[in-house]
């Protein structure tokens, strides 16, 4: 009888261990059945900012959530951060995920800052990554051994977080204008373009190149294209702002103190951006005939900048102290690298770019 009992008892947990198994099973089966998504953030030298790029068929759609504090920002003493900030920081950058599952706060225009989207359930997560830009190789090169630590720290909370292996590091310079260049080319009917893409601390220019030094070979729509890029670290607008910009002929309105003032007068501060782009000078020389994008900081000029904000004082709402600056450095750029003053503006993102690398595994060309 015992054994009978014994018996039974085992056939029940086995049917019990099957339904179990079958339910994880469908659940395991429901959840492959939403769309892939994969997590990026873009740790740049002014902030960071949470994307999560949903597949489908027409591509990778963006969902952008909350901004938090830069990355770089405890190792650079930048905004009030030290060393003491990096938990909190990090904490930031990962509550972002659990904030984007629900609407923003609302702006002055009664839109929420970022649109509600349940990654969790609306999305399977195939990989995430925490991608730094200029501002952390800056902070690299002030102090390696904290930069480690904060990657370190990152990438086990994040991945302790998600439940799987991610990526946390800082791109390469040719990362980071190639990446710019791939965000674009999904909107574009071929390869034959160029992109200037103004950030914060750094310039990147990248174009299609077979005959110019530096390029590589990249898996572009199934095909290998020779892409050259270039990141010119500490020419971003801000960092240019820090290093030229504060004299009195840059300053917001000098032009209406002063009748003789002249656009060179603030130009002349940032005469060496011409020395250290000449190799991309000559490279472009090579890439004749292409279609040239703006990008970035770039997308926000307009023709009237250097005349509201240097001749009349014009408040422009953004950081108006360097507003003059930045209006006459992103137009004396433009003219250094002899790019076509009509170029188009455009609000591709280099985010968008990473993951198409990522999910393509563009720089395995071998």
């Amino acid at each position: 009888m015992f054994k009978n009992i014994h018996v039974l008892l085992l056939l029940m947990v086995l049917a019990l261990s099957a339904v179990g198994c079958g339910t994880a099973l469908q659940q395991e089966q429901a959840h492959a059945d939403v769309p892939a998504c994969r997590i990026i953030y873009d740790a740049g030298s002014s902030m960071t900012r949470l994307f999560v790029y949903q597949q489908t068929a027409a591509g990778w759609l963006p969902h952008p959530g909350p901004g938090t504090d830069a990355l770089a920002d405890p190792i650079r003493g930048k905004r009030g951060k030290t060393m003491a900030d990096i938990d909190s920081v990090i904490d930031a950058l990962l509550g972002a995920l659990s904030d984007l599952r629900s609407d923003g706060p609302l702006e002055e225009n009664g839109k929420p800052r970022w649109q509600a989207f349940d990654w969790q359930r609306q999305c399977r997560v195939e990989s995430a990554a925490v991608y730094g830009t200029a501002g952390m190789r800056m902070a690299q090169q002030q102090d390696a051994a904290a930069s480690g630590l904060l990657w370190k720290k990152l990438n086990a909370r994040l991945a302790a977080t998600l439940g799987m292996p991610v990526t946390t590091r800082t791109l390469s310079e040719y990362e980071e204008g190639l990446y710019a260049w791939l965000a674009l080319r999904e909107s574009q009917p071929d390869a034959n373009f160029g992109i200037a893409e103004m950030g914060g601390a750094s310039l990147q220019v990248a174009f299609p190149c077979r005959s110019c030094e530096g390029a590589r070979q990249v898996r572009v729509k199934d095909r290998l294209v020779p892409v050259f890029s270039r990141s010119f670290l500490g020419w971003g607008q801000d960092e240019a702002w820090h290093r030229f910009g504060h004299v009195a002929e840059c300053k917001r309105g000098a032009g209406a103190d002063d009748q003789g003032w002249q656009i060179a007068d603030c130009e002349s501060g940032v005469a060496g951006f011409a020395d250290v782009a000449a190799e991309v000078r000559r490279n472009l020389e090579e890439a004749q005939g292409l279609r040239w994008y703006l990008t970035a900081a770039f997308r926000y000029m307009r023709n009237s900048d250097i005349e509201d904000f240097c001749q009349k004082g014009v408040d422009s709402g953004f950081e108006p102290e360097s507003s003059c600056f930045r209006a006459i450095y992103l137009q004396s750029v433009i003219k250094t690298l002899a790019l076509p003053p009509a170029a188009e503006k455009s609000a591709a993102n280099w985010t968008l770019g990473a993951v198409v690398c990522a999910a393509t595994r563009c720089l395995e060309t071998r």
